[in-house]
């Protein structure tokens, strides 16, 4: 049996790959829509303060005084992020567990784009609280702290901690006395100390950046929205498709190029992060 780039076994392996990476998205607010906007949009999103003072009803204040919920709007720049890939004519005929093999791969890294993106707003979001400490001193002690941050926040219950591998293993026992075996079998937490745990593999190299936070679902928002068409003289597909349990929108392209004999496909959408929050966000960073 042939490859085929436009065959549904690219776009179902990419869905398959992506929705297991990328389910860490679901600590954060989604902005999601299927409207196509260019390749750079700046999308505002509606943020409410609800700090306004509850109280008894009185007959003088009735229903309308301090009725101070806030709306402010933020505003998150997407653009098209896309991750191209491309197979020879001689390559296009072999074993099509092959391409699956390769798709698969290219969709791994099309999602650890993404993830790094709302590492990268956090890094540069100076109002975020940053403290300094390696992965491999990342502790139940120094979880218990961000967990606490939260909690002098004002942060939702709805809590979530993003951990790099490194961080992640640092944590894992050697033994199952403290945690039961399930930590030992499945290798990862399922939450700690009301955190809901996802391991990402999304974040930024180097010294200063962050590699572990935990947030409240409300403090950090994700836009996407699918990538206009943008038609070409050699665009032979353009097919949306969406990951599954989360919304997300995205498009597989695929372009032949007669000249070279070389298949080229893309995965692409329009997606942005932006923090609504600041102070329900907080960080460990590479020192």
């Amino acid at each position: 049996m042939a490859n085929d780039l436009s065959s549904t076994l690219t776009i179902s392996t990419a869905v398959a790959t992506l929705g297991d990476l990328l389910s860490d998205m679901s600590a954060y607010t989604l902005n999601v829509s299927t409207d196509s906007v260019d390749k750079a949009s700046t999308i505002n999103v509606p943020v409410i303060d609800t700090d306004d003072v509850a109280r008894d009803w009185d007959a003088t204040n009735g229903y309308t005084a301090n009725s101070d919920s806030a709306v402010t709007s933020l505003s998150v720049s997407v653009a098209e992020r896309i991750k191209v890939f491309k197979i020879s004519d001689s390559a296009y005929n072999t074993s099509p567990l092959t391409l699956q093999s390769y798709v698969q791969q290219n969709a791994n890294e099309f999602g650890r784009y993404l993830q790094n993106i709302v590492f990268k707003a956090i890094d540069a979001n100076s109002s975020v609280t940053k403290t300094a400490l390696a992965e491999s001193s990342l502790t139940l002690a120094k979880v218990k702290d961000l967990a606490s941050a939260l909690d002098s926040a004002g942060g939702s219950l709805d809590r979530h901690l993003i951990i790099s591998p490194s961080a992640h293993t640092s944590l894992l026992p050697a033994t199952a006395e403290t945690f039961g075996q399930n930590v030992i079998e499945q290798g990862r937490f399922s939450s700690l100390y009301g955190l809901n745990m996802h391991p990402s593999t999304g974040q930024t190299s180097g010294t200063g950046k962050t590699h572990s936070f935990a947030c409240s679902k409300n403090s950090i928002v994700v836009v996407n929205r699918l990538p206009s068409i943008q038609s070409t003289s050699n665009l032979e597909e353009y097919t949306p498709f969406e990951i599954e349990g989360l919304g997300i929108q995205c498009a597989f392209r695929r372009f032949y190029d007669v000249t070279t004999g070389i298949h080229y496909g893309a995965f692409t959408t329009m997606f942005g992060c932006g923090i609504a929050v600041p102070d329900q966000v907080s960080a460990y960073k590479r020192p």
